[in-house]
């Protein structure tokens, strides 16, 4: 592995960072940073904390627990458990460590978000790729992390079943409802067209349904022609409630961006870039 950096990649990657901070400075965004060393409370530590500790680095001094930051957002949320942060729309820069590989997160939080927040969060994020990274997206995935409730009775709420979408097991999915069960469907649909799909036995009235349209609709007024529903993806942690976006180049397989709606110890919707 090589672990130096070298001078091209190193100052092409602290420019981005810089601009990205004056950037959402310029526009009243509230310029944080926090310790890349987390003390983590045990006591206080959720299921989602210790559902996510083996892809952590973690270690004990004395009686205290201490971690690397491997999630801005989560970490804000640890923060906002003891102590009121006091801005209602933050960005920041810098590294998070999963799976004892670090990256550089550029990032932004609305806190209490109207839906016109989300979408000039959203709007932001596409200007600064295309101005300051000169980056193209060429299509986006978008995904409700509430779709199930849509698509599935409460009975047919289960583990098993969650975890064969996950990984478009069709057979085993067909196996746990049936062959002609709208889930079923909907996998067997291309991607592109399973947002219009869904039309054909959901609720088109559904929050969850004018959510995804919403998020249809911006993404194809902003310029990306191309928008894939994405129903295998699991919320990453339970306060993931709402909506996601990820947005990509055809010849990368990881997004350019990530977003998406949470609503834990504080309420908000965030915008991240990992950097390479």
């Amino acid at each position: 592995m090589d672990y130096v950096r070298y001078k091209e990649d190193v100052i092409s990657n602290k420019e981005k960072e810089l601009a990205f901070l004056n950037y959402f400075n310029e526009r009243n965004f509230e310029v944080i940073d926090m310790s890349f060393i987390e003390k983590l409370q045990w006591k206080q530590l959720t299921q989602d904390d210790l559902d996510s500790l083996d892809t952590r680095s973690i270690w004990k001094n004395g009686d205290s627990f201490y971690s690397l930051r491997n999630d801005w957002t989560d970490q804000i949320q640890h923060y906002s458990r003891e102590y009121q942060l006091k801005a209602s729309r933050v960005t920041y820069a810098g590294p998070i460590a999963v799976n004892e590989h670090i990256h550089t997160n550029l990032g932004i939080e609305i806190f209490n978000p109207t839906r016109q927040d989300m979408l000039q969060c959203y709007q932001y994020i596409y200007d600064f790729i295309h101005t300051k990274l000169d980056l193209n997206i060429d299509f986006a995935v978008i995904g409700h992390y509430q779709l199930f409730d849509l698509l599935l009775s409460s009975e047919e709420h289960t583990d098993e079943l969650y975890q064969a979408i996950s990984e478009r097991n069709i057979s085993k999915i067909s196996k746990l409802l049936t062959q002609e069960h709208p889930v079923v469907k909907l996998l067997k649909t291309p991607t592109h067209k399973q947002l219009e799909f869904l039309t054909t036995f959901a609720d088109v009235n559904h929050p969850t349904y004018q959510s995804l349209q919403f998020w249809k609709k911006a993404l194809k007024e902003s310029g990306v022609q191309h928008v894939h529903l994405d129903i295998t993806t699991m919320p990453p942690k339970s306060y993931y409630v709402g909506s996601f976006i990820q947005l990509y180049q055809n010849e990368n397989g990881n997004p350019i961006a990530s977003g998406g709606h949470y609503n834990g110890t504080l309420e908000g919707f965030g915008f991240g870039i990992q950097l390479n």
